[in-house]
């Protein structure tokens, strides 16, 4: 019954956004769970890995270059996904963009740019593919976050209020849309890497925030999103949970 419940076949996918990690895995697991995929973000490297991922599931994709801070581009790349597929059943915001520097030397123009790519690509995309789920009556949204969206860090002052922006955002649209069958949920997640960290110079550093003493990888999130994708979770929306390691239950 688990496993029926969590078979995401015949469902279609839009993972949207540049991240380091989020487009290939989130599209890779979507697929192995059974959906088609469609894929957009600028980078066209990310565009090919998260295409050779999917295919590898045996499911189709659609991979379209798209700059999701621009809301034209954004609806046409959502017009191009529903032409193709017919319908849009789960979207993906999987946007990244750090920056670590201190509050006083942030000029306007990376303030703009970090809540630019983190919080209005968001904001693009959920409003073009809530109008496809407003009329199908159905819809997933996951926006994949980092747990900075509820704690503050030194240095990070724009990611954090990006982060803080989609977080809410999750938490409005999810009471305006729910009675229309459309959950919105957001993962936090911690410090990822692909790659054993194992005497990395900020290795001290982090562990000693991190309560299970080492970093996640990607691939970890896998499951949770496809939870939160499937039709198991018709009445979970508005929540924000945490995949880091307990780093958000550290004082």
């Amino acid at each position: 019954m688990v496993a029926k419940d969590f078979n995401l076949g015949g469902k279609i996918a839009l993972v949207a956004g540049d991240s380091k990690y989020w487009s290939k895995y989130a599209g890779a697991a979507l697929a192995e769970a059974g959906a088609d995929v469609a894929i957009t973000a600028r980078n066209t490297k990310r565009l090919e890995e998260t295409a050779e991922e999917v295919r590898r599931q045996g499911q189709k994709i659609l991979a379209i270059s798209t700059d999701t801070t621009d809301a034209a581009q954004v609806q046409k790349m959502v017009d191009q996904v529903v032409t193709e597929f017919g319908r849009i059943d789960i979207l993906v915001n999987a946007n990244e963009l750090l920056l670590a520097k201190p509050f006083l030397e942030t000029t306007e123009a990376e303030w703009r740019r970090v809540l630019d790519t983190n919080l209005n690509s968001a904001f693009n995309c959920c409003q073009a593919v809530g109008r496809q789920m407003l009329k199908q009556e159905r819809g997933r949204i996951i926006n994949l976050i980092s747990c900075l969206a509820e704690r503050g860090v030194e240095n990070f002052s724009a990611y954090c209020a990006a982060m803080g922006g989609v977080l809410q955002l999750t938490r409005a649209l999810n009471i305006e849309w729910a009675r229309h069958g459309i959950t919105v949920n957001a993962i936090g997640t911690g410090w990822m890497s692909e790659t054993d960290q194992t005497g990395a110079p900020q290795e001290e550093l982090l562990l000693k925030y991190i309560p299970l003493k080492r970093y996640g990888h990607p691939g970890e999130v896998g499951s949770l999103l496809v939870y939160l994708a499937s039709d198991t979770t018709d009445f979970l929306t508005g929540q924000f949970l945490y995949v880091d390691g307990a780093a958000m239950s550290h004082l």
